[in-house]
C-alpha cells in the first residue's frame, strides 16, 4: 500500500510524469497504465521475493560501505557467509 501512495504521490507535477513516461518507454517499451502498474505491485508475494533474493543476493559477491564508526561492523568474510546458499 506504501509504495501505491508513493507512486501517486511522486506524480505531482509535468517533470515527474515525464520522467516516469520515459523510464516506463525505456524499461517496457510502452506506457504502463495505473492499474496495471498496482496489479504488478500487487501481484508480489513472498514466494516473488525470495525468488528474487535467491538469484540476486545469496551466493554473491557483496559490495559493502560504511559511514561513521566501523568498530563493530563485521569484516567481509562474515557477510559472505551469511550470503552464501547450499543448493544440494
Amino acid at each position: 500500500m506504501q509504495l501505491k501512495s508513493s507512486v501517486q504521490l511522486h506524480m505531482d507535477g509535468t517533470s515527474p510524469v515525464a520522467e516516469d513516461i520515459g523510464r516506463q518507454l525505456l524499461t517496457y517499451g510502452r506506457r504502463i497504465p495505473v492499474t496495471e502498474l498496482f496489479a504488478r505491485i500487487d501481484a508480489v508475494d513472498a514466494n516473488t521475493v525470495k525468488r528474487v533474493a535467491n538469484r540476486f543476493i545469496f551466493d554473491q559477491d557483496v559490495a559493502l560501505a560504511a559511514m561513521g564508526p566501523i568498530q563493530g561492523l563485521p569484516d567481509y568474510n562474515w557477510f559472505r557467509r551469511h550470503t552464501y546458499l547450499l543448493r544440494y
